[in-house]
């Protein structure tokens, strides 16, 4: 096999540059060279500065005297002029060198990374584009909402059937409710994780006080603290917009009083559970398919659950009332 020698400096891919103790640079590889147009002579002692952007030059000594001080390794970013005139953005990274425990100096190397920044920018620019594009779609979904609220409830106003006066209020209702849900999701932003039992009890507190129920308590329960993304947080905050609302409009005819109850605990390791009850009149004489006429939050629940990728059971209550128990993994 034949032998071969080793690679140089020279041969490296990116520009190596070595200073003494001093600060002096005593070598660059022909990189540099060629980067610069110049003779070694043309690099030498600090000679390399006057190559350096004049907005960044005292960042970049700053740096380079603190890293000399602490002998420490040291990285900057900070823009070189190449031969043709063009500034680019280079990466300097150093790293201090001794010999028998002597300081010697610093041996360092510098990248080209004026793409990899044009590209970081033209990615943030995008990045802004689209959360402004958002923030108008975001504002103009309210709007429509608010107005398809205001005209059902214009609707209902004039109906002269009764029946269909309480459906158009309670279309309206929902709008408003998911209105306000879609919101809040949208100011916590799409990668964000959700403390559900903040969530939660903010939306059962709004569905009630949309809904008009006097007389209606809320009672919370919260053990542990359980954070899941948007899109599962958004379906589940649904579910439970849903399951307060029909309990406050079904479960308490003629205007009863009584309580709804939130809770919000683990239910074993990675487990949570979700609890709406009431102490209304109970559950449909159909326990497994509690979805009697004029019920369509109960018609919505079970589908949003399965989205939520959740367990759904209903039971009744002793002494009357209804249960709603949501299980699913936190992790």
């Amino acid at each position: 096999m034949e032998r071969r020698q080793p690679p140089t400096a020279d041969e490296a891919p990116v520009m190596v540059w070595r200073a003494g103790a001093g600060r002096s640079v005593d070598y660059v590889n022909q990189a540099w060279l060629d980067f610069t147009g110049n003779a070694f002579e043309q690099e030498a002692g600090l000679a390399w500065t006057r190559h350096v952007h004049p907005e960044d030059l005292a960042r970049v000594l700053t740096a380079y005297a603190a890293a000399y001080a602490e002998r420490s390794d040291w990285a900057a970013e900070y823009r070189l002029c190449r031969h043709d005139g063009h500034w680019r953005w280079m990466l300097d990274r150093g790293r201090p060198c001794f010999e028998a425990g002597v300081f010697t100096g610093y041996v360092g190397s510098c990248t080209d990374i004026t793409d990899m920044k044009a590209a970081l920018e033209e990615r943030q620019r995008s990045v802004a584009e689209q959360e402004h594009l958002l923030l108008e779609l975001n504002h103009r979904v309210k709007n429509n909402a608010q107005a398809t609220a205001s005209f059902l409830t214009l609707q209902a106003n004039r109906a002269a059937d009764e029946s269909v006066a309480l459906a158009l209020r309670r279309a309206a209702t929902r709008v408003m409710l998911s209105t306000l849900i879609q919101d809040r999701m949208f100011r916590a932003g799409a990668e964000a994780g959700i403390e559900i039992g903040d969530e939660l009890e903010a939306v059962a507190r709004s569905a009630l006080e949309i809904t008009g129920r006097a007389g209606l308590a809320l009672e919370v329960s919260r053990e542990g603290r359980f954070v899941l993304p948007v899109s599962r947080a958004s379906l589940l905050a649904l579910i439970v917009n849903e399951l307060v609302v029909n309990a406050a409009v079904h479960a308490f005819p003629d205007r009863r009083e009584g309580h709804v109850r939130l809770a919000v605990r683990g239910a074993g390791p990675g487990r949570a559970e979700v609890v709406v009850e009431d102490d209304g009149i109970g559950l449909p004489d159909e326990p497994d398919r509690p979805v009697a006429e004029g019920k369509l939050g109960l018609h919505l629940v079970p589908r949003l659950a399965q989205q939520a990728k959740a367990a759904l059971q209903f039971h009744p209550v002793d002494g009357g009332g209804a249960r709603a128990t949501l299980r699913f993994e936190t992790a």
